[in-house]
């Protein structure tokens, strides 16, 4: 994070030339200089004082120069000049101002006023523009600073700012925006994502959810310009798209974009979310942000009951359910934390870390509401933050929507939606082993993502059919083979509920038929009807008993 500068605006203060300064009623004015009078005046000159007689002091003949000055709007020129010949030309225009000033007064029927009146206005006046100067000036500043550091992080036209543009959605009305983290640039490992978070937002209704993806997540990739392989760690992806695009000669700007398209592909293969915006951030940006805001309060918390949470890696040790204020440098090792070596508290690895980076997100937003609200510093120090250490897909006109939807965000409609939680019996991914490497794998296997899609799109999707969570069996009434399971894929991932596929007693089924067990899924079973054109469901035949569980059951025909 840049330093303080010493001074806003560049100015530095300067030092006024020394001047001698009086005091008349309370207030400083200027030491006047007078010039000796011509002998021939007709303004009536001090007599001489006698010797041992008290000399008369400055300040006294100054008090006659005033009382000169002091003259009534209906004096005549001549008069004017010849009371003004013993002062200065500075105090001559003083004098010939005031009398201007008088002038217009009376012609607003206003009374006429004095030289103190008409000197103290004046400054009066001059203390205010100085103030409106510094305002403008600061507030310059401030838009400098924050127009320059979002320029850096949004791209573009900075006067695109002035622009609203509603955010980019799905079909259900949401906006999914993957945010990953790497190391800083010179770091060990700065191409690979040590954090990787979906948030899915709407706009309309407020509500926004974040599922954490695990960085061992065994993926698909095309690697063959970095790592010569085809499939990987998720935290590969990233750096897969990026460096085979620099090594292709792709300018750095343009590598970047790749390198995050990359990641959201993967991204969008293991959850089914089509992802609209990419932010990237290095680890810098956590520790700067939190120190702009003054640190922020989390509760630690042990997932496996244990009465401590120590980490050898991060050397992260608390008290399990203590509240610990974190800066910026303690917040990234918590967030880093995962009971490596030994450790205790979070014996579940980069599942609980995913928890706890969560837990960092949301103090955060909540600590930048009540910091950064009407305080310009505190913007500034956010502002800063991010501009040197993140990089994103949105527009500058796209901003205004997003402020104005985080302005208007609470913190306590986040919900996080775990692939692992053993409380609530989600179990969707396990550990595995791929050529010799330890890497986290799908329950339902190797690159099946679609019990996960279901589970992402069943708690994100706001579709009464989905609602419905009708259980769906699906078979196969054809010869050919794999239809029930490609079928059963796509109904998951549009969030229905399937429990099994299977094939068919009869393989000559020519059309669809959706059989219902029962009349308690009208959504649903209107859904089945218009998507394959089945005409109207029936009821189910005894020789499907065997799936009476089910609400519904699909036969796929050979007009498929």
């Amino acid at each position: 994070m840049k330093k303080n500068q010493t001074s806003i605006d560049g100015f530095v203060p300067r030092n006024r030339a020394s001047t001698t300064n009086r005091k008349v009623g309370g207030v400083s004015k200027p030491q006047i200089k007078t010039k000796t009078a011509p002998k021939k005046s007709t303004v009536e000159q001090p007599k001489p004082t006698p010797k041992g007689s008290p000399q008369k002091t400055k300040h006294e003949d100054l008090d006659a120069v005033l009382k000169n000055l002091d003259v009534a709007v209906d004096d005549s020129r001549s008069e004017l000049r010849e009371k003004t010949r013993r002062i200065s030309k500075k105090d001559a225009k003083l004098a010939k101002q005031l009398q201007k000033c008088n002038k217009n007064r009376q012609k607003k029927n206003k009374k006429p006023v004095g030289i103190k009146q008409f000197v103290n206005r004046r400054r009066w006046k001059r203390a205010f523009l100085t103030l409106v100067l510094v305002i403008v000036l600061g507030g310059g500043f401030i838009a400098y600073k924050t127009f320059g550091n979002f320029n850096r992080i949004f791209g573009g036209n900075v006067l695109d700012l002035i622009k609203k543009e509603k955010l980019i959605e799905d079909d259900l009305g949401r906006t999914n925006i993957l945010v990953f983290g790497t190391s800083p640039d010179g770091w060990d490992g700065q191409d690979l994502t040590d954090s990787i978070m979906v948030v899915s937002l709407n706009q309309e209704t407020g509500d926004a959810y974040t599922v954490s993806l695990p960085r061992d997540l065994w993926v698909s990739h095309e690697c063959e310009g970095w790592l010569n392989t085809t499939a990987g760690r998720l935290n590969e992806s990233y750096g897969c798209g990026r460096i085979t695009a620099q090594n292709s000669g792709e300018a750095d700007e343009s590598a970047e974009k790749i390198g995050q398209d990359s990641l959201a592909k993967s991204a969008t293969e293991v959850l089914g979310l089509d992802i609209h915006y990419k932010v990237h951030a290095n680890w810098q940006v956590l520790i700067d942000m939190i120190d702009s805001i003054g640190g922020i309060d989390v509760k630690v918390e042990a997932y496996d009951g244990s009465p401590e949470v120590y980490d050898v890696a991060t050397d992260i040790r608390y008290k399990n359910g203590e509240i610990v204020h974190f800066n910026g440098e303690r917040a990234l090792a918590f967030s880093r934390a995962r009971g490596s070596a030994g450790g205790t508290g979070f014996s579940r690895g980069n599942f609980d870390r995913e928890l706890n980076q969560q837990k960092i997100l949301k103090a955060t937003i909540d600590k930048i509401k009540t910091s950064g609200k009407n305080n310009p510093v505190a913007l500034i120090g956010m502002v800063d933050a991010l501009g040197a250490s993140v990089k994103t897909s949105f527009k500058p006109s796209e901003i205004q929507t997003l402020a104005q939807f985080a302005g208007g965000f609470d913190p306590a409609k986040i919900v996080s939606l775990p692939l692992i939680d053993e409380d609530n019996d989600i179990s969707l991914m396990t550990t595995g082993n791929v050529s010799g490497a330890s890497v986290v794998l799908p329950t339902a296997g190797v690159f099946n993502y679609s019990d996960i899609k279901a589970y992402i799109s069943k708690n994100t999707n706001q579709d009464p059919v989905v609602k419905e969570e009708a259980k769906i069996v699906i078979l196969n009434g054809t010869k050919i083979s794999g239809l029930a399971g490609e079928q059963a894929e796509e109904l998951s991932a549009e969030g229905l509920n399937v429990v099994e596929f299977d094939t068919a007693q009869n393989q000559d089924y020519k059309k669809y038929i959706i059989y219902k067990n029962n009349d308690d899924k009208p959504k649903t079973v209107e859904k089945l009807i218009s998507k394959f054109k089945a005409g109207s469901a029936q009821n189910t035949p005894e020789s499907l008993a065997k799936y009476s569980d089910a609400d519904i059951i699909i036969v796929i025909g050979e007009d498929e």
